[in-house]
């Protein structure tokens, strides 16, 4: 008998570069997310027909997307036109969102703190923001997968050819070198080796366009997320967080360590 899968659904979110040149925005968001969706691989068909549903009864077409249903553009221009249509469509998303197995879970790093933390390293001694995010994503949820008896699949959106080619080398060196942040910073959070990551995590992530049902998910969950932190009354975060389907909500005393990760937002 195989060895029991979690399934993790990454999207990203925001400018990967440290020092990318931004217009200060009022809402204070200057970010590089990733994350999206932790689910039981025995979970999946079930979430995917429920969302399907959805997209059936409401005759959508389009992949759901955070940031185009957010800005009402192209194919769900619509949602600024049909009222109605929109809410309706609005309270179904949220309630399956709300409902399905699952968890969301991500990786945020505030841009300004990461510089201000990390300005006295060279340039080209600095981690780029995907680096981190990915290993720290990978590595919380590879812990509760160990934890569970289970594997550790991952699934990225593909986003172009060098962007997915360093996706897979961070991934096959998190297996074949572990975690290898500054131990002096990082021992609290006690580190995965490489070989329990060549155990757990299974050898190469896979890619998924943006007509996969379960990478929509991951978009949906991933934006919440990072809004929340900067502004927890965010209607689509309090849903969530509310209705416990933010990782940290299923974890027991003493492992806040697996939850979401707000990297460098000290001072906001």
């Amino acid at each position: 008998m195989s060895t029991p899968s979690y399934h993790l659904f990454v999207d990203d979110s925001g400018p990967r570069l440290i020092d990318h040149p931004s217009t200060p925005r009022q809402d204070g968001m200057d970010y590089f997310a990733m994350g999206g969706l932790l689910i039981k691989a025995e979970d999946v068909d079930s979430a995917t027909a429920a969302l399907e549903v959805i997209r059936a009864k409401f005759d959508i077409t389009a992949p759901f997307h955070s940031s185009k249903m957010r800005s009402k553009t192209k194919s769900w221009a619509w949602l600024g036109t049909d009222s109605a249509r929109a809410e309706r469509l609005m309270t179904e998303l949220s309630a399956f969102l709300c409902s399905m197995r699952g968890h969301a879970t991500a990786c945020v790093v505030h841009r300004p703190g990461y510089r201000a933390r990390y300005s006295h390293y060279a340039v080209h001694e600095r981690w780029r923001l995907c680096k981190s995010a990915y290993a720290i994503l990978v590595e919380r949820a590879a812990k509760i997968a160990v934890r569970d008896g289970r594997k550790l699949a991952v699934y990225v959106e593909e986003t172009g050819k060098k962007e997915d080619a360093d996706i897979r080398e961070y991934h096959r060196n998190l297996r074949a070198e572990g975690m290898v942040f500054n131990p002096a910073t990082s021992g609290k959070y006690a580190p995965l080796s490489a070989a329990t990551f060549a155990e757990a995590l299974l050898k190469s992530p896979s890619f998924f366009n943006k007509s996969l049902p379960m990478g929509q998910v991951a978009d949906l969950l991933l934006y919440p997320l990072v809004k929340g932190r900067y502004d927890p009354t965010y209607r689509p975060y309090r849903d969530i967080e509310a209705a416990c389907r933010i990782i940290d909500a299923s974890l027991a005393a003493g492992e806040e360590n697996l939850g979401v990760k707000y990297y460098c937002f000290e001072g906001l």
